[in-house]
C-alpha cells in the first residue's frame, strides 16, 4: 500500500485526492495461486479534475516485508471513451468530496462543542471514531446519545462506553442466518443478485462447496450470467471438481424447467448476471426471470469496499427483485464495517452471510450481529474474528 501511495503522490503530488482502493488478486484458479495487488484510483487535489490528465488505477504487489516490485500496470494516458465516461462521472466525485468537506466542518463544530463541556470528551471521541468507521452520521450521533443518556455525563470509562456501544448496535444487526433447508419444499431454492464485480460467483462457489462437500448435501447449480463467458467457464470448472450439476439457461422459461429438473436436489444455487442499479430496464429483465424460478431467498450480494450511498442506493433499487437476505463480501478489503449497519438498519432484508477473501471453500462466515458489532465498535480487525 504503501509504494501505491508514493506512485500516487509522484504522480499527482501531495494534495492528490484518493478516490477508492481495494485489493485484488490476479490469475491462479477459484482463488488458488493468485498474486495480490493494491488498486488506487485517486485525482489531481484540486477543485476540478484535469481530464487530460487522468490515469488509469496503478496496480503494485502489497508490501511483504521486502522491497515492493513496481507497478504492475504502468500509468498510461485514457482513451477517449474512458475520458468521456469520467466526464460523466466527475460531477458526482466532487459532489461526493464536497459532501466529505461538509462533514469534516460538522465534526470539527461538534468537537467544538465538546471542548465548551456539552458532551464528555470520551463520547466526543467515540462518535468521530464511529464516523471514520463509516457509521452513518445520524445512526452515530442517536448511539451517543443513548449511552449519554444512560451513563451520564460524568462518563470516563472508555471500556463502559464501549460495552454498551457494542450491545446497541448489536440489537441493531438484523441476522438471518445460514440458509435452511427443509425436507418438506425440497429443493430449497436460493438466488443471489447484485450490481458487477460484488463477487456473486465466487459466493456461489463457496455456498456450493459447503452444502455439498462438508454437510454431504446433493446441491445444484443454475447460471443465467451468459453475459460473461468467463464467469459460466469459471462455474463449470467448479461444478465439475466437487462434482454437482450445472445449467446454462438464457431464458426465464428455461430457467423454469432447470429448477424442475433439479427437484431431485436439496439445494439449487442461482447464479445471476451483475447488473448496475442505475439499470431498471435490465432489471426488470432480471425480475421475469426470478418469478420464473420463484426462489425461496433472493440474496442481494453487496461488497463491503463500496461507499455507504453507492450501497444505500443499490439497496433501494434492487427492492423490486424481492430481495430478503443480504450478503456483504469483501470484508477483508474492508476499512471501516459501519455501513453494515447503515445499510442493514435501513433494509427490509436481514444478514446472511459475510465473505472475508476469495478462497473457495474457507472465505465465507454466517453473519452474527455480536462479532460485527465488535468490528464496527472497537474497530477490530478482520483477522480478530
Amino acid at each position: 500500500m504503501a509504494e501505491a501511495l508514493d506512485q500516487v503522490k509522484r504522480r499527482f503530488g501531495r494534495d492528490a485526492v484518493i478516490l477508492h482502493t481495494r485489493s485484488v488478486r490476479t490469475g491462479g484458479l477459484l482463488g488458488f495461486g493468485a498474486e495480490p495487488l493494491v488498486e488506487i484510483t485517486a485525482a489531481p487535489g484540486s477543485s476540478t479534475l484535469d481530464l487530460h490528465k487522468a490515469v488509469r488505477p496503478a496496480r503494485v504487489p502489497p508490501e511483504s516485508g521486502r522491497q515492493a516490485a513496481g507497478p504492475k500496470e504502468t500509468a498510461e494516458p485514457m482513451t477517449t471513451a474512458a475520458m468521456v465516461s469520467l466526464e460523466q462521472t466527475a460531477p458526482r466525485l466532487l459532489e461526493e468530496l464536497s459532501s466529505l468537506k461538509a462533514l469534516v466542518h460538522r465534526l470539527a463544530s461538534r468537537a467544538r462543542q465538546a471542548d465548551a463541556g456539552s458532551l464528555p470528551e470520551v463520547l466526543a471521541d467515540t462518535f468521530v471514531e464511529l464516523i471514520q468507521r463509516q457509521v452513518g452520521e445520524d445512526i452515530a450521533g442517536r448511539l451517543v446519545e443513548r449511552v449519554r443518556h444512560e451513563l451520564g455525563d460524568n462518563v470516563h470509562s472508555r471500556a463502559a462506553v464501549y460495552d454498551r456501544l457494542a450491545r446497541y448496535v448489536e440489537s441493531m444487526l438484523p441476522v438471518a442466518g445460514p440458509i435452511q433447508l427443509d425436507s418438506s419444499r425440497s429443493p430449497a431454492v436460493i438466488a443471489l443478485v447484485g450490481p458487477t464485480g460484488v463477487g456473486k460467483t465466487t459466493t456461489i462457489a463457496k455456498l456450493a462447496a459447503n452444502f455439498s462437500m462438508r454437510e454431504g448435501r446433493k446441491v445444484g447449480l443454475i447460471t443465467i450470467d451468459t453475459y460473461r463467458i468467463a464467469a459460466v467457464e469459471q462455474l463449470r470448472t467448479f461444478a465439475d471438481i466437487i462434482g454437482v450439476p450445472l445449467e446454462v439457461v438464457g431464458t426465464p422459461a428455461e430457467l423454469g424447467k432447470a429448477v424442475h429438473r433439479m427437484r431431485n436436489c436439496d439445494l439449487v444455487l442461482i447464479d445471476t448476471a451483475g447488473r448496475s442499479p442505475a439499470d431498471t430496464a435490465r432489471l426488470q429483465d432480471l425480475r421475469a426471470f426470478l418469478d420464473e424460478a420463484r426462489p425461496h431467498e433472493v440474496h442481494l450480494v453487496l461488497a463491503s469496499t463500496c461507499s455507504q450511498g453507492v450501497l444505500l442506493d443499490t439497496l433501494e433499487r434492487f427492492r423490486l427483485l424481492g430481495v430478503n437476505r443480504v450478503i456483504f463480501t469483501k470484508l477483508d478489503e474492508a476499512i471501516g464495517f459501519g455501513s453494515i449497519l447503515t445499510c442493514l438498519s435501513r433494509a427490509e432484508a436481514r444478514l446472511s452471510y459475510v465473505t472475508t477473501g476469495q478462497d473457495v471453500p474457507d472465505d465465507i462466515q454466517v453473519g452474527r450481529s455480536r462479532t460485527l458489532a465488535h468490528l464496527i465498535v472497537k474497530g477490530s480487525r478482520l483477522a480478530a474474528v
